[in-house]
């Protein structure tokens, strides 16, 4: 009996906060047997064209992009699969994006040196090479001794409510859903729970409250298979996905250390299936 596809539609590259140039990326796909990736780079498409130039036969890369939200009680992040990335009007509101990017770790870095944590400016920029965020910042923070590790800078300094932490410019999860679809894109909630590093949950999205307005905006997925989840997790958010008719979708959140240090390329079981769904979705 043949196996099925293996897939991994959350992954980032050196165009946001990724370890790995797009076509590194698309060579350890290659190399741990994968048949569909998702390039999912933080609020940029950068990526895109040399992961789907380096792809090549027996390997489908999917175009995506991953967009930070608020609510008030923290982060909602919005992923978009198969999107028209090159529409103009998409990337200038992606371009806005980064720039507020920008303006916001300007500001946190000011912070630590106001806290006696200073980083150098210059060395966060060139840790990033492409869309700066707080897990470059973390890593300067590493790098000048002043924290033992990127999950402690976040403890102690770049987390929401830590002495460091700057709010980003307002988009709201909803006004993310319809900014994808406008290009086409299906639109997925991405990791509704965050697990800290002992495996418990430690933010867990009001699904019940959040999920009916952003299915009004569009919402068409849930990532429900990701990184440490148990079977108990995905079962629960399984169930959440059924309930209000979204794609179950998954990934490893790889970047090849950093924000999400043990997140494997590949070691999510995704069901292909969702992959067939997405693309009906969009038309593909």
């Amino acid at each position: 009996m043949s196996r099925e596809p293996r897939v991994d539609l959350h992954a980032h590259t050196t165009a946001s906060d990724g370890a790995l140039q797009p076509a590194e990326l698309v060579g350890l796909a290659r190399q741990v047997g994968l048949a569909v990736l998702g390039v999912t780079d933080h609020d940029t498409t950068d990526g895109l064209p040399a992961a789907l130039a380096a792809a090549g036969q027996g390997l489908e890369v999917v175009p995506g992009v991953e967009l930070s939200t608020d609510v008030p009680v923290g982060e909602v992040h919005v992923l978009g699969y198969f999107l028209d990335y090159q529409d103009a009007s998409f990337q200038g509101q992606l371009a806005e994006l980064r720039e507020a990017r920008v303006e916001r770790a300007q500001a946190m870095v000011e912070r630590l040196g106001e806290l006696r944590a200073p980083v150098s400016w210059e060395r966060v920029l060139a840790l990033a090479g492409g869309a700066v965020g707080r897990p470059h910042i973390a890593q300067a923070l590493v790098e000048a001794g002043h924290v033992a590790s990127v999950p402690q800078a976040f403890d102690l300094y770049l987390g929401r409510g830590k002495p460091a932490y700057v709010e980003r410019e307002k988009l709201t999860p909803a006004e993310a859903v319809r900014m994808l679809r406008q290009v086409g894109g299906v639109a997925v909630v991405a990791h509704p729970y965050i697990l800290d590093t002992a495996g418990r949950v430690k933010v867990r999205l009001d699904l019940p409250a959040l999920l009916p307005q952003l299915c009004a905006a569009g919402l068409q997925g849930l990532e429900v298979y990701y990184t440490n989840y148990t079977r108990d997790l995905t079962a629960e958010l399984r169930i959440v996905a059924e309930r209000f008719g979204l794609v179950a979708t998954g990934g490893s959140d790889f970047h090849g250390g950093g924000t999400v240090p043990e997140a494997q390329l590949g070691a999510v079981a995704v069901p292909y299936a969702c992959v067939e769904r997405l693309r009906r979705l969009a038309g593909r």
